[in-house]
């Protein structure tokens, strides 16, 4: 007797092992998963129109792009399982739209994003649905973010970031009044109680806020803000021209002596920049009171306006990692002064200010990297439907750059799509360069 019942825990433990491996290897076989584009109400939700759609897995950074078909259906064969970021793109003429939607737009393009950074699939998921939203459009653009820095040994790490923005418009713009924000949220996707289901955090749980949703839909927080000095008129930017906005307008290449008179030397120039020609640099000094060591002011450079300091950083210090976003807005000084900010919904201590999408120009995600690191999206699809990175990683020396898109008498015109996985690249930093 104890033999057969032995015999018969075997078998039992046997089977269930079966059934366990079954299971496993089920849910790791390839599915065939299709996503519907759709658009959004203010435009007519039942249209539908081919639209190229890319997903992206979160873990392993595989990446497949297909074009939706005439009723809107994207179909992936075969894709494994996991959790995926997806971006759906449709730029549209001007007659295509007038076509589609029965008005003509005051814009020869519009471009229209969707987007989605955690979406499952799995063989219990076989179709989901993205809306696309009209991108806005304006005339100043972030032209390149160098974020990433040199080498820390033979460089210059993080004191040659910069940013710069581009107009792109064919008339002159003025920067006078431009705010720059450094736009912060959660640095990972693991989903808590304070979090929406994409890992970013779910604003509307911070401590004095009533906005409910649209704390998460129609702002943005920002943890640092500049704006560009002026009387309105005082810094034209010409067509096809940009402002480079340096963390310290100075030769990098050159050795120099920090703020405590210690001397600092560049073993490798080549693997820096000479910024000292910016047209901006920040210079925390004044505004805090206390100078840091690496923040060198260039007295022929004019220094940017501190508008908003969340953090405790003591410079223009942009997250190697790539785990910021960043965005350019302009509003009275009344407006902005009428801003709130809010500790995250974990409680943490630090304040950031609450902009709202309306007011803002320009705006790009970065992550870290397309794989297991992603960084949930800051900004809306309708502002930036993707995001970009650095595949060669901080202190490579890269920058995320704008593509051109094409040139008109003379003048580049830069991609804007905005979605920046489509816009942007990677290439060795360049201040006031093309890609």
């Amino acid at each position: 007797m104890k033999k057969i019942l032995l015999l018969l825990i075997t078998l039992f433990g046997f089977l269930i092992q079966s059934c366990s491996n079954n299971d496993e290897n089920e849910a790791l076989k390839p599915v065939n998963f299709s996503i519907s584009v759709k658009y959004d109400e203010t435009f007519n939700a039942q249209i539908t129109k081919k639209a190229a759609v890319t997903i992206v897995n979160n873990e392993t950074g595989n990446k497949y792009t297909v074009e939706s078909d005439a009723s809107g259906i994207a179909q992936f064969k075969q894709i494994l399982p996991g959790v995926y970021s997806v971006s759906a793109t449709k730029v549209m003429q001007s007659a295509e739209f007038t076509e589609t939607f029965g008005y003509t737009p005051t814009e020869t393009e519009i471009n229209f994003n969707g987007s989605e950074s955690s979406l499952t699939v799995n063989n219990t998921i076989d179709s989901v649905n993205i809306v696309m939203k009209t991108s806005k459009v304006g005339d100043f653009v972030i032209k390149q973010i160098h974020y990433g820095g040199s080498d820390t040994q033979k460089g210059a790490s993080i004191r040659d970031q910069f940013i710069e923005i581009y107009n792109n418009s064919n008339t002159v713009q003025y920067a006078d009044g431009l705010y720059i924000a450094q736009l912060y949220g959660s640095f990972a996707t693991t989903v808590f109680p304070y979090t929406l289901a994409n890992g970013q955090y779910d604003w509307s749980k911070s401590a004095g806020m009533t906005l409910g949703d649209k704390a998460n839909t129609d702002y943005v927080y920002a943890s640092n803000i500049f704006i560009i000095p002026g009387n309105g008129t005082q810094y034209p930017v010409q067509p096809g021209k940009s402002i480079v906005i340096a963390q310290n307008a100075i030769n990098h290449k050159s050795n120099y002596m920090d703020n405590n008179g210690k001397s600092v030397s560049i073993l490798s120039p080549e693997l820096t920049l000479d910024l000292s020609t910016a047209d901006f640099e920040s210079f925390l000094g004044t505004y805090l009171g206390d100078t840091y060591i690496y923040d060198i002011q260039n007295p022929a450079v004019p220094d940017l306006g501190i508008a908003y300091w969340g953090n405790k950083n003591k410079d223009m210090i942009l997250d190697t990692a790539g785990r910021y976003g960043y965005a350019i807005f302009k509003m009275t000084s009344t407006d902005f002064a009428s801003l709130k900010s809010y500790k995250n919904p974990k409680g943490d201590t630090a304040l950031y200010l609450q902009v709202p999408n309306t007011a803002l120009v320009d705006g790009v995600d970065t992550t870290k990297d397309l794989g297991a690191n992603y960084i949930p999206k800051k900004l809306a699809t309708q502002i930036d439907g993707g995001t970009t990175y650095l595949p060669s990683g901080a202190f490579s020396s890269k920058s995320v750059i704008r593509k051109t898109k094409t040139t008109i008498a003379g003048r580049i015109i830069l991609q804007d799509t905005n979605n920046s996985s489509n816009d942007f690249v990677e290439i060795t930093a360049n201040p006031r360069g093309f890609n």
